[in-house]
């Protein structure tokens, strides 16, 4: 906070006394100068002290000495009576009055220099206090840097600066933005440094205004080559300590960009094979927490199964992208691995669910080359010893979403399936498929044949076409399936218990 007129106001022991003028107005220094015209000594924002030696006793000289103390935009007049005026004259009152200025009366015993001291030591503190709030912010950016990495750095120093910040890569590729996206000042940034943020290499960087609007773009990068460039934009211009923040924040990111791959490659191979573990099954409940404890997952948390569909040839490219692009949400920690046979398998927490969706969504709508036709299917809640009943849910899930041409389905708003899902209910089911389908477990073509008739609704037309046969093969294994069964397919009452069954054993 800067020196104002209230803080000498109310300094004990000097008896000011404010005539016009906002109190609120800063006093970046106090000079006491007698000189009919001081305007060429001042640099702006000063509180003149004069006796009024020099003034003038004419009204008009004293409208002029007014004018040019506004024109050199200086903060008001601290005017001394009691030795050539008794009283701060009317018309030069009126005059800084007219102008904004700020007029205060110093009474004969406060001598000028108490008041130049009082800014003086004001001023200080105000530094000191400066200098402990950027050591402060230094402190809290190394920690954030250590625990949130590039997302966690960039979020405490826009917060700092009351700014908004990005960090992007060689190519412009945005890594973190805070607050929001950083599109509009993404492209403020191209504009300015060009397409190969030549025009920010320096060691101080870029510094640009419009007049409303101030712009710092900084390289990134310890070792020659730029990493990335760090730009923040903020409101008010860039202060000398706000340039420490930024070079710390500089510094702090450049470390981060200068990371071995290595070392991230070796974090994501450990998510997937603890996920790998959790999947396989067999584990305790302790042992399955024991497992998460360490990769950001508290105990008591309900876990959520994410299987990602998609083109073989897109599925490294696609798990590369969602890795990243996790990576950069803030304490949103997670478990990834790459599967032959279920496509990208992530394991997130039930309350970022929300989140890891929208930035799925993101992924989609930005980098179509990767997302392709990627579908979602998403598990119910699960504790960590049932992710492998989960992954059931979520492949079920995207199977179904896939089938049905949707993008996103939740296992737990698929009526059955859910159902499904809750145990008494599924030992009881599962004990009706035991008695249902054994039958039919010499005959795989009819087993298919009756998950096929069944998921389109009887329809013998669609059923056919999804197993490439003609209709009449289909009716043919039908009654077979009956006569093995001792069921009716046509009849809606086994035709539920037939389906039951049969979503028992996908699950």
């Amino acid at each position: 906070m800067p020196v104002t007129v209230a803080d000498l106001l109310n300094r004990p022991g000097m008896d000011l006394r404010l005539l016009t003028g906002d109190p609120k107005r800063a006093v970046r220094w106090a000079h006491a100068v007698e000189l009919t015209d001081p305007a060429p000594w001042l640099e702006g924002g000063e509180l003149v002290l004069t006796t009024g030696l020099r003034l003038g006793r004419s009204a008009q000289a004293q409208r002029a000495y007014a004018d040019r103390l506004a024109a050199a935009e200086v903060t008001g007049i601290g005017f001394g009576t009691g030795l050539g005026y008794d009283r701060v004259p009317t018309a030069l009152v009126r005059q800084c009055a007219a102008h904004g200025l700020v007029v205060v009366e110093v009474p004969l015993p406060t001598p000028f220099l108490a008041i130049v001291q009082a800014v003086a030591d004001a001023l200080a503190q105000e530094q000191n206090a400066a200098i402990r709030r950027v050591l402060a912010h230094q402190h809290q950016m190394t920690r954030a840097a250590l625990g949130k990495g590039i997302p966690g750095i960039l979020r405490h120093l826009a917060t700092a600066l009351h700014a908004e910040a990005v960090v992007t890569d060689p190519h412009h590729l945005v890594l973190a933005a805070a607050p929001g996206d950083g599109v509009a000042l993404l492209e403020r940034v191209r504009a300015e440094v060009g397409a190969d943020g030549g025009r920010a290499a320096g060691p101080l960087g870029l510094r640009v205004s419009d007049g409303s609007r101030h712009l710092m773009v900084q390289s990134l990068g310890v070792t020659g080559a730029r990493r990335g460039l760090l730009a923040v934009a903020a409101d008010t211009e860039f202060g000398p300590f706000d340039q420490l923040l930024l070079t710390h924040a500089a510094s702090l990111l450049s470390l981060e960009l200068e990371r071995p791959r290595e070392v991230v490659e070796a974090h994501r191979a450990l998510r997937a094979a603890v996920l790998g573990t959790l999947l396989a099954g067999g584990l305790t409940a302790e042992a399955a927490h024991r497992s998460l404890r360490h990769l950001g997952f508290a105990p008591e948390e309900r876990l959520v199964v994410l299987l990602l569909l998609q083109s073989r040839y897109q599925r490294l490219a696609l798990a590369q992208r969602v890795a990243r692009d996790l990576d950069a949400l803030n304490g949103c920690p997670f478990l990834l691995r790459e599967d032959e046979e279920d496509g990208v398998v992530v394991v997130i927490r039930a309350v970022d669910l929300d989140t890891a969706l929208a930035a799925l969504d993101a992924l989609d709508e930005t980098d179509s080359a990767d997302a392709g036709d990627m579908t979602v299917g998403v598990s119910a809640g699960a504790a960590p010893d049932e992710l492998p009943s989960a992954l059931r849910g979520a492949r079920y899930a995207a199977a179904k979403a896939k089938a049905e041409g949707r993008r996103v389905a939740h296992f737990d708003r698929l009526r059955l399936p859910a159902l499904l899902a809750d145990a008494p209910v599924r030992a009881a089911v599962d004990r009706l498929a035991d008695d249902l389908l054994a039958p039919l477990e010499a005959y795989p073509v009819l087993h298919e044949s009756l998950e096929a008739f069944l998921h389109h609704n009887g329809g013998w037309e669609p059923a056919a076409r999804a197993l490439g046969v003609h209709r009449h093969t289909l009716r043919h294994r039908m009654e077979r399936v009956s006569e093995l069964t001792g069921l009716d397919i046509e009849s809606a009452q086994d035709r539920a218990a037939l389906l039951l069954a049969v979503l028992s054993r996908r699950l």
